[in-house]
């Protein structure tokens, strides 16, 4: 296992984000996640500022073979939002393309 690879913790604004550990705060608040919200947005902070496609994140969320609805994103991305608010980091909606990770000014 490369251990350069992987990122031990986020800092971004208000958000802490602690992947071996499974914990994200805001404000020094613990937010509870689930497995998808959680691997949803590690991905989204493995690549900030990159426009990230619904099957991107299918494919890497989901795993390639999900056959499903491609709105399960939306509504993961749309619960994430809510949990993340006061954190300073938005995830825009790009009509048509995707969606990216942003720190707020």
């Amino acid at each position: 296992e490369d251990r350069k690879e992987k990122v031990e913790e986020y800092r971004i604004g208000e958000l802490y984000v602690c992947p071996d550990r499974h914990m994200v705060r805001v404000r020094d608040k613990d937010i509870v996640l689930t497995k998808k919200e959680f691997e949803l947005l590690e991905y989204l902070l493995r690549n900030p500022q990159i426009v990230l496609s619904r099957d991107n994140i299918l494919n890497e969320i989901w795993d390639f073979d999900y056959d499903g609805d491609t709105r399960i994103v939306d509504v993961h991305i749309f619960k994430l939002r809510n949990k993340l608010q006061g954190s300073g980091v938005k995830i825009a909606s790009l009509r048509g393309v995707g969606y990216k990770l942003e720190v707020q000014a």
